[in-house]
């Protein structure tokens, strides 16, 4: 039975709208721009080469041939925080450092952009977010975060949201002249747009990879195999399948990716395509109702985030489907309606608050490695079949 999973999208074509690439957010819709994310989700698991499979979690995707500030950086043997400074003439590098940092940008012919001397000089207590959407308890706790930051240093806060913008990057540029930082969601922009807003020194990728710039994120990529392989070794699931579209964002990439990696380790197969929806509780529900239809449920449904499997468990109990009797349900994110849930929802937590605040910090001076990993836990609980007495917070 052949469905259409993103039924947004053709009422959106009815009304006269191009949506050609872009993808939807729950009820929300953005491009698709994050072509790391299309190299892992547009094949199936069984589809996946070994050299996917053991790929770095990065991905990079500046085709771009002009150096980046990341190639000054190993050049030149420092961070990238390092060439911010000595491009924005701070007096703080000393001068053998400067020297060397110097020499790396003479040999490879690397020219700061003109938009990183404006944020370095023209301070206005601002800091920008960027984000694909605006609704939803994940983006909520990002800003919650970014906001704990912001209050302590007496900046405010300037949010964009990128969903429907045709001229989504014009309008990431004209927020970035009138900003200290930026946060900047993977998957937002292209990645060639993001590369060159990073060399500014004053912008860090949260929830994404991208050449040159600093990030803050989870390792979706390993939390996802480890709620897989619990699935699987634990409960003794064999048929599994993903609900989400991996290329919505980075973030839903990896979890699919994770996903792959554990089936693959035990030699199992994905139960059937990844379902590909938004990231909402309406959308779980449609899930819910997709797989009710196809009369072939499988032994454990892994959602790509807790609102997905709300819907889910909302919606299979009144189609006759009992949760985890007659199938498992886990989520990520670990969302306080997890905890509440019925039954209870097996997630992965993962510090969205830190993530937000992690990246501020970053973006308004701070220093920051190239790459923040925070640390994700395993929360079991009962909708993936473990007893109550043994599903501890």
């Amino acid at each position: 039975m052949s469905v259409d999973t993103r039924p947004i999208l053709p009422g959106l074509r009815e009304r006269g709208v191009d949506v050609t690439g872009y993808t939807a957010y729950g009820r929300l819709v953005y491009p698709v721009t994050s072509p790391g994310a299309r190299a892992i989700s547009t094949r199936r698991c069984a589809q996946m080469t070994e050299s996917q499979r053991g790929a770095s979690r990065r991905h990079p995707s500046n085709t771009s041939t002009r150096p980046t500030i990341r190639d000054i950086a190993r050049e030149a043997g420092v961070s990238v925080a390092t060439v911010s400074r000595v491009t924005h003439d701070d007096p703080r590098v000393i001068s053998e450092t400067k020297q060397r940092v110097q020499r790396a940008i003479d040999r490879l012919g690397y020219r700061p952009s003109a938009l990183g001397r404006a944020l370095s000089y023209q301070r206005t207590s601002t800091l920008g977010i960027v984000l694909p959407g605006l609704g939803g308890p994940y983006f909520a706790q990002l800003i919650e975060g970014a906001e704990s930051v912001a209050v302590q240093r007496g900046v405010v806060i300037n949010v964009l949201g990128t969903h429907l913008r045709p001229d989504a990057a014009d309008a990431v540029r004209r927020l970035a002249e009138r900003t200290d930082g930026l946060i900047i969601a993977g998957g937002t922009l292209p990645d060639d747009e993001l590369a060159a807003l990073a060399a500014t020194g004053r912008v860090i990728v949260v929830a994404g990879e991208v050449e040159g710039a600093p990030t803050v994120v989870t390792d979706g990529r390993r939390a996802a195999a480890e709620l897989t392989s619990h699935l699987a070794d634990v409960h003794g699931y064999r048929r599994m399948r993903f609900v989400g579209e991996p290329d919505g964002s980075p973030d839903t990439a990896w979890r699919y990716a994770g996903f792959c990696d554990a089936l693959a380790e035990r030699g199992l197969t994905e139960a059937g395509e990844p379902l590909r929806l938004g990231l909402d509780v309406r959308s779980g529900a449609v899930a819910a109702r997709l797989l009710h239809d196809e009369a072939d449920l499988p032994d454990a449904l892994v959602c790509a985030n807790d609102e997905l499997a709300i819907g889910m468990l909302a919606t299979l109990p009144g189609l006759g489907h009992r949760i985890p009797a007659d199938v498992a349900v886990t989520g990520f994110d670990d969302q306080s309606l997890a905890e509440i849930a019925s039954p209870r929802l097996t997630t992965v937590f993962q510090p969205t608050a830190e993530l937000g605040a992690r990246a501020a910090a970053g973006a308004l001076g701070d220093p920051i490695d190239d790459n923040t990993i925070l640390p994700t836990r395993l929360v079991v609980r009962e909708s993936c079949g473990c007893e109550p007495e043994h599903a501890p917070n």
